[in-house]
């Protein structure tokens, strides 16, 4: 519902300058905000506008300033007014709406309270041009300027309880529009002067005489009063009542003294200087005070609803004070921030601090080459340092360097003060001289805020800091979302990289304008770890920020719909919706307004992310939102900002390297970096190297030069030189001397994805088996942790402890794996492959199936990244290769339809060459091939497969099973019969189903999972062949059954229980049909996403049922909207769209429509005809009723022909007691009664009549509709009382089952015919 807050608009009106209009204005504004009311002040004084000047400590003014006023909201409709063409009637509204422009007061009002503030325009050099030149008299004769105002006082109204207008002074056709046609009160201030007095008093004569009808409340009110003249105070006193008599009307006698005797604005000296609000200025309770008499004036304009200020907290009160209150200019003071890159955040902040209390300050990164703090002064103010003290600070040479030096020489000998400021994690002693550090760790921005100014002597500014929201964020403050994997602790320079990255993610560049990022370059130049220190460096920009491993598309998904869980949406368990279900969250920034998106390692980014876009549209402005890629390859595509990273400059080499080296001289580094080319992987490697073995620089350049040798061998992993193939060999070599199980573990790794490996396959028996007789010690599985810190200590291999894993570079995996031999290769192969078959979940899951069970889900996500990699499809073991099996069966369990045929066809493939045609698990993947193929609507490939793999399975299997009872034939029959159901062969598959339920039930009972699987699937069949009855009394067990079993509100239940509620309704019972939908519905929308395709199949079911049960417009409103997501989500064949645009069409028809009916059934039925074909049953009953709409369009003649023939192939497909056919039968007799052809209409009556007492009994509405329509058709064969009597029969069982008002009694009473539209189900 449209808010409609029926609000007041007050006008303080003046006709003489300096009467205290604006100041009083303010004050009353706050008052009523804080008194829990939403109030809107507008600066409408457009010569002289300076109301913003009272709110200033509480708006940001650069954002004021580009912000559109009131100026812009009326020459932008002007503009839209003056140009030529038709409009609706109400277009104006859209351009009088204020509270876009407005802007809201930082301050937390109580009860829900707020001030926002509507400035007099965009105060740029155009203003006083764009004023000045502003024709009133054109604007309202030539442009609507009347409709214009009223729709924006109706703006007002409707959004704030209060809306208070500062008008122009004097007369002008501007104050006019103040004083009259905007307000419902009007507040005329003015002074004791005679002039003023005069003047005022006749501005309001001249309003309540001429426009008395409006009915506007005027308020006079005397402001400015000096008490020090009391004399000549008493006389202006009077002599206004005098020339104010008769208002404020309704006033006399003692109210009216009351009323004069109290509500005026005194004149304070305190507040003739600046613009003060009183609220803060005064102290409460003084009755003489500024504040009271406004207090006062607040009361009269409420008539008493709000008396007073709230309470607020005295040392607040007294800090705002000071923040309104002017200072002496004075020279700021000047502080030195030293800081390194990785505190980029927390200097944005402390400067955003310390310059809204005055302070310059000139940021110093002491690793930055080319630094020279001493020797460039910021000025002789500079006489503080603030060193920003974190880990990363006191790790650099140049930080330490500082930090130790304490206060230092200015060229004027003077000594700089020295105050630290700790940011982060780290233990401080004071440098020397230096004072107690200030320290901003785990407190809140205002806890931070108030220390620093604190400790710089500015502490009384702490309060009054603006929360402006272009102000940097305060770093203290984590996103609410966040995934990213520790920091790099060793991380070393790519500063300008990274800003870089920062501002073109930001649209801060000229070239970029918000669009992804893109970083590419060869493997080890660092991209991911660029990538990483971007989203902890700058992760207090953000609310949410998500890492994805996205080597694999099929990943990508899974980690989106892994968000969206962790975002709180109930996708369900299709992966892919989950995913959808996130980015469409993260598009339209309600809960997370700013976010960043990283994809790690993108195979294909032009693929990716011309992908990612296309889905959800593009990114709304007011939304910061961030995408951000890693790949090797420079994308083609013009729609991404591509940034290479190159290999490290010599300075940040050097940097990293005597950094990681204690004692290494810059000299030597320079030698080792030159060495290894500057690459940063081979850098790392290197720096461990030499920190770990203490080996002098000379023997390992030595050993280096002689490894590119002896590596030749080898070949070049990536393209890379020899030097960078000896960096890790010469670290391998000697890891083999110090720990042999360590180089065990790296070779086993190196046949993993190069992606994070879980410890918990690290920490397996498989695993530990593989390395014990390299090592005796691990009998003790603890000291596994010994051997994986050894590979962590020579960087040939990355730690992480909080998602506890453990990553190998590729470089680093393809020089292990290109060292081995092909035999190593195999052996470490087959060690790897056992190690995720161990992996295969079986504690508490179904042991048989547990890829089916969502629980198993998280243990498998483990293992899928190093399918692949470790050649697992070729392996020798049948249990690891059944993983394979697995995955296609998590991609069709996840929605992930191609991805698992795809999967599964190269699978296919692969074991019919290896393992042969007849092999169980080249049988296993055909089935699951099939499924794919099925679930894709490829429905006669499905078909074909699983007749062969059936009739392979049965050759396999009869010999030990000759009743054909093998549990793995009956899961293949039931899959046959799936596709039977798909083609139309409705009959087979029941068939087929009846015999695969019984089998179920004889090998596992009646209540086990498989058996409930295989009723539910018997049910649909017993519903498509026209046994609704059956149907549903299966359907009822199964419910009940299921709801033992998995409970409730488990998704299978409601699905069945929704499925019973269509038996329901096919046997008549629709307003129970529709009670149990509601609850269906209600029940998956709890545990699914609202929009996911289970829930929206429920919600079709629905409104199918409501208009059964005499309720279309309710059940158009659900159609329609399921119908636009299914088309929009799936396009428009899927078997749901299809589906669900058929009841629209029926809806479309029973609401009235049926032009469009008929032009929508049409192309469902184009639609079902290319995906199923001319003869399919559902081909068929579409066209049965297009007949039906060009029927109630006029086109009986047309629709015969078709009427007929759609019955015929109906009976010829199904059978002539076949629901569908009998429904065409009603149809057609219909028609031919239209053409007056009584005599075929009743044969077609009397043999639908016929077959559907025979099915559905005599009271079911089907029956009822066919009687009504054969009175008809008696009637005008001239048998009157054969057609009373029929008609009879008919209104009241109808009127007493459905309702009086139904369609069906309704239209027997009228002598109406009624058609009976076939209802469709994906298939």
């Amino acid at each position: 519902m449209a808010e409609n807050r029926d609000g007041t608009v007050i006008t303080f009106y003046s006709y003489k300058g300096g009467t205290g209009r604006t100041m009083a204005l303010a004050n009353c504004a706050w008052i009523l905000a804080a008194n829990g009311h939403r109030v809107l002040a507008v600066d409408w004084d457009l010569e002289a506008p300076g109301l913003h000047r009272f709110f200033h400590p509480f708006l940001n003014l650069r954002d004021l300033e580009a912000t559109p006023g009131l100026i812009n909201l009326i020459t932008e409709y002007q503009e839209e007014a003056r140009r030529p063409g038709e409009r609706a009637a109400d277009w104006h509204r859209a351009y009088a709406r204020v509270r876009p422009h407005a802007v809201t007061l930082d301050w937390s009002f109580p009860s829900g309270g707020s001030l926002d503030f509507l400035s007099a325009g965009r105060r740029n050099r155009d203003y006083s041009s764009v004023v000045g030149r502003m024709d009133w008299d054109h604007f309202y004769e030539h442009s609507g300027g009347g409709q214009f105002f009223d729709a924006m006082g109706d703006d007002m109204r409707r959004h704030y309880d209060f809306t208070l207008i500062d008008s122009r002074t004097g007369l002008s056709d501007i104050a006019d529009i103040c004083t009259v046609q905007m307000p419902q009160v009007l507040v005329v201030c003015f002074t004791l002067s005679d002039q003023s007095i005069d003047g005022a008093s006749a501005v309001a004569r001249y309003i309540e005489e001429r426009y008395h009808q409006r009915g506007i409340r005027i308020l006079p009110v005397a402001t400015r009063i000096d008490d020090g003249e009391k004399e000549k105070a008493d006389a202006g006193r009077a002599l206004a009542r005098e020339c104010f008599e008769g208002f404020p009307s309704g006033l006399t006698g003692e109210a009216a003294d009351l009323y004069w005797g109290s509500v005026e604005i005194p004149y304070r000296p305190f507040y003739a200087y600046e613009e003060v609000l009183a609220t803060f200025g005064d102290p409460p309770g003084i009755g003489s005070s500024l504040l009271s008499a406004c207090e006062r004036l607040t009361s009269v304009l409420t008539e008493g609803q709000v008396t007073g200020l709230p309470p607020i907290d005295e040392s607040l009160r007294l800090a705002h004070v000071a923040a309104f209150t002017r200072r002496r200019p004075s020279s700021p003071a000047n502080i030195v921030l030293n800081h390194v890159s990785e505190d980029r955040m927390w200097v944005d902040w402390i400067t955003a601090v310390l310059g809204t209390a005055g302070f310059r300050t000139f940021p110093v990164d002491v690793r930055a080459p080319g630094s020279a703090l001493l020797e460039e002064e910021p000025g002789e103010e500079a006489h503080r340092v603030l060193h920003i003290a974190s880990p990363p600070y006191l790790k650099s040479r140049a930080g330490r360097g500082l930090w130790d030096s304490g206060p230092f020489q200015d060229r004027a000998g003077g000594r700089r003060q020295v105050l630290p400021v700790r940011v982060g994690d780290v233990r401080l002693t004071p440098p020397p001289g230096g004072l107690r550090a200030v320290d901003l760790v785990r407190v809140d921005e205002a806890e931070a805020a108030s220390a620093l100014l604190g400790a710089l002597g500015r502490g009384e500014a702490a309060a009054a800091l603006p929360c402006a929201p272009d102000r940097p964020r305060f770093p203290g403050n984590a996103p609410r979302v966040w995934n990213v994997r520790p920091r790099n602790s060793w991380f070393t320079g790519r500063t300008d990289l990274l800003d870089r990255i920062r501002d073109q993610l930001r649209g801060d560049s000229r070239s970029a304008q918000r669009l992804p990022q893109v970083l590419y370059g060869l493997g080890g130049v660092g991209k991911t770890q660029v990538a990483l220190e971007y989203a902890h460096r700058f992760r207090a920009d953000y609310d949410l920020v998500w890492w994805i491993e996205a080597e694999r598309p099929d990943l990508v998904v899974a980690s989106l719909a892994q968000l969206a869980a962790e975002m709180g949406l109930r996708a369900g368990d299709v992966v892919a919706e989950g995913a959808m279900a996130a980015l469409h969250e993260l598009w339209r920034g309600e809960r997370y307004p700013r976010w960043l998106l990283i994809f790690d390692n993108v195979e294909d980014p032009d693929e990716a992310l011309r992908r990612l876009p296309q889905a959800i549209g593009p990114l709304p402005g007011s939304v910061y939102g961030h995408l951000l890629a890693t790949c090797r390859n420079k994308p083609a595509t013009q729609r991404v900002e591509i940034t290479q990273v190159e290999v490290f400059d010599r300075f940040e080499s050097v940097e990293h390297l005597t950094w990681r080296v204690a004692g290494l001289p810059p000299e030597d580094a320079d030698l080792v970096a030159a060495a290894v080319g500057d690459l940063p992987l081979a850098v790392e490697v290197a720096a461990a190297w030499l920190a770990e073995t203490a080996t002098p620089v000379d023997a390992y350049l030595a050993q280096l030069a002689e490894r590119s040798t002896t590596v030749l061998s080898l070949g070049s992993p990536e393209g890379y030189g020899l030097r960078f193939n000896a960096t890790w060999t010469l670290s391998i070599s000697r890891l083999r001397e110090e720990s042999r199980a360590a180089v065990r573990l790296l070779e086993i790794c190196s046949f993993f994805s190069a992606e994070p490996v879980s410890m918990r396959l690290i920490g397996s028996d498989a695993l530990l088996d593989a390395l014990l007789p390299y090592d005796a010690d691990l009998r003790e599985r603890y000291m596994l942790g010994r051997v994986i810190q050894t590979l962590h200590r020579f960087a040939l291999a990355r730690v992480d402890p909080a998602d506890s894993s453990i990553q190998v570079h590729r470089l680093v995996q393809a020089a292990v794996r290109e060292a081995l031999t092909a035999e190593e290769q195999t052996e470490t192969k087959r060690v790897v492959h056992r190690i995720l078959a161990q992996a295969r979940p079986t504690e508490g899951v179904d042991r048989d199936d547990p890829v089916n069970d969502p629980k198993s889900w998280p243990a498998f996500e483990l293992i899928w990244p190093h399918l692949n990699a470790s050649g697992i499809a070729d392996s020798d073991d049948s249990r690891a290769r059944e993983l394979m099996i697995d995955r296609i069966r998590y991609l069709l369990a996840r929605g992930e339809l191609e991805s698992a045929r795809a999967f599964a066809t190269e699978l296919d493939r692969l074991w019919t060459r290896r393992l042969g045609e007849d092999s169980l698990q080249t049988l296993n993947v055909r089935f699951e091939l099939a499924n794919a193929l099925r679930a894709q609507g490829r429905y006669q490939e499905a078909l074909a497969m699983d007749e062969d793999t059936l009739a392979r399975q049965l050759r396999l299997f009869h010999d030990d099973h000759p009743a054909d009872d093998h549990p793995r034939v009956l899961v293949v029959t039931g899959s046959l019969a799936a596709d039977l159901r798909a083609v139309g062969r409705f009959t087979e598959a029941l068939e087929r189903d009846l015999w695969v339920y019984r089998g179920m039930r004889g090998l596992f009972g009646d209540s086990h999972r498989r058996t409930l699987t295989a009723a539910n699937n018997l049910a649909v069949d017993y519903r498509l062949t026209g046994d609704s009855e059956a149907a549903r009394r299966l359907d009822e067990r199964t419910v009940e059954r299921r709801a033992m079993l998995l409970g409730d509100e488990h998704p299978y239940t409601l699905f069945t229980k929704a499925n019973l509620a269509g038996d329901l309704r096919e046997t008549g019972e629709y307003a129970v049909s529709v009670e149990v939908l509601r609850e269906v519905v209600d029940g998956l929308r709890r545990v699914l996403d609202p929009h996911a395709p289970e829930v929206l199949r429920a919600v079709k079911s629905l409104a199918v049922s409501l208009r059964k049960a005499g309720h279309p417009h309710e059940a158009m409103r659900l159609t329609g909207e399921a119908y636009e997501r299914f088309r929009d989500r799936y396009g428009p064949v899927s078997p749901d769209t299809l589906a669900c645009g058929v009841s629209l069409a029926a809806d479309l028809a029973a609401t009235g429509d049926p032009g469009h009916a008929l032009d929508l059934a049409r192309q469902m039925l184009h639609g079902y005809r290319g995906t199923l074909g001319e003869s399919h049953p559902y081909s068929l009953a579409c066209r049965a009723n297009v007949v039906v709409h060009l029927r109630a369009t006029g086109g009986a003649e047309e629709a015969a022909e078709d009427a007929e023939e759609v019955r015929d192939a109906l009976e010829h497909a199904l059978g002539p007691q076949h629901p569908f056919a009998l429904c065409a039968a009603v149809n057609l007799a219909n028609v031919y009664g239209d053409l007056g052809r009584a005599d075929l209409a009743e044969r077609w009556e009397y043999a639908a009549l016929e077959g559907l007492l025979d099915k559905l009994g005599p009271w079911h509405p089907d029956v009822l509709v066919c009687r009504s329509n054969l009175a008809i058709t008696l009637r005008a064969a001239g048998r009157g009382e054969d057609a009373a009597g029929m008609r009879a029969a008919v209104i009241e069982p109808a009127a007493e089952r459905l309702g009086v008002d139904h369609p069906i009694p309704e239209a027997a009473r009228s002598w109406i015919r009624l058609d009976r539209d076939i209802e469709l189900h994906p298939v």
